[in-house]
């Protein structure tokens, strides 16, 4: 059997007794089981609006403006006499997929170039950690207004926003953890039995900076949903008649005196998903993480 043949069934091996670590490590998780399985309720829920949710999240009563939660409307109705709890649900689709679309973006943006940097260093890496630090000197929030009044106010162009804002880290991330897989002893010896770059990059440094990096998207994937919601709140997010979980804290805040469940809920629902994803990501940190190794 050739070397490179040989290579591919030991890496093949390998990458099945890791998943199965990686399994065995995460069933243990139960803080990071719990979050999935909240996490996974909440996708099925918002794909299944239109037949969970109890009213129509557009249906108008102006009879029954600003109720409080009852029996008919669980957490009450608000300015326009609209359920409060099916627009919740309703806008649970766009708050995530406003946090999809961010992570995409910053991974887009910002794994190719680290990648990139992280393996040919040199005058590149310069190059590209120089136009990186630029970046990352601009204040946040006014880039990302700056960015929304270029492009004009909607839920895409704010996610544009935020995905430029976070890729600077994915790409920070993606270059340490390539520079410091090539640097292994399993990749010299590929390089000293005469294995090609692209064999080495595709074979060790691709499947070993993966397992990092999904543990970032969790976690940014909350940090991208706080940033929409913030947006939202601010009127540069989901127009009407769409609406997201921060656009109705943004519009409910104006009643809060009157009816506090129009922000309660709603404020709720972002405040358990952050968390969510931000305990997932802790999970996969410890079941993928080299210093998690202890075999039971």
């Amino acid at each position: 059997m050739s070397e490179p043949n040989a290579a591919a069934l030991d890496q093949l091996g390998a990458s099945v007794s890791a998943r199965r670590r990686f399994l065995r490590r995460f069933l243990r998780q139960r803080p990071a089981l719990y979050a999935l399985g909240f996490l996974v309720l909440l996708a099925l829920g918002a794909v299944f609006a239109p037949w969970v949710a109890p009213h129509d999240p557009l249906a108008q009563n102006l009879d029954r403006v600003l109720e409080a939660p009852s029996f008919d409307h669980f957490f009450g109705t608000d300015e326009l006499g609209r359920d409060v709890a099916s627009r919740t649900l309703f806008a649970a689709r766009i708050s995530l997929l406003a946090a999809f679309q961010a992570v995409v973006i910053a991974l887009l943006i910002g794994v190719p170039p680290g990648l990139v940097a992280g393996l040919f260093g040199g005058q590149t890496d310069n190059l590209i950690m120089r136009i990186t630090d630029a970046l990352m000197s601009f204040p946040p929030l006014i880039l990302a207004v700056a960015i929304i009044a270029v492009l004009g106010p909607s839920l895409t162009n704010a996610m544009i926003a935020v995905g430029i804002l976070l890729s600077p880290t994915f790409l920070r991330l993606m270059r340490g953890t390539a520079m410091a897989v090539a640097q292994e002893t399993y990749v010299e010896a590929a390089r000293s039995i005469g294995c090609s770059q692209s064999w080495i990059i595709t074979r060790h440094i691709l499947p070993n900076v993966v397992s990092p990096l999904f543990v970032q998207i969790s976690v940014f994937a909350g940090v991208a949903m706080l940033a929409e919601a913030g947006l939202s709140f601010l009127g540069l997010g989901a127009q009407p008649p769409d609406s997201s979980w921060g656009a109705m804290v943004g519009r409910g805040f104006r009643y809060i005196s009157h009816s506090p469940s129009l922000i309660v809920f709603p404020g709720l629902a972002i405040a358990v998903t952050v968390l969510a994803f931000y305990v997932l990501g802790d999970g996969l940190r410890d079941s993928l993480g080299r210093e998690v190794r202890r075999e039971q």
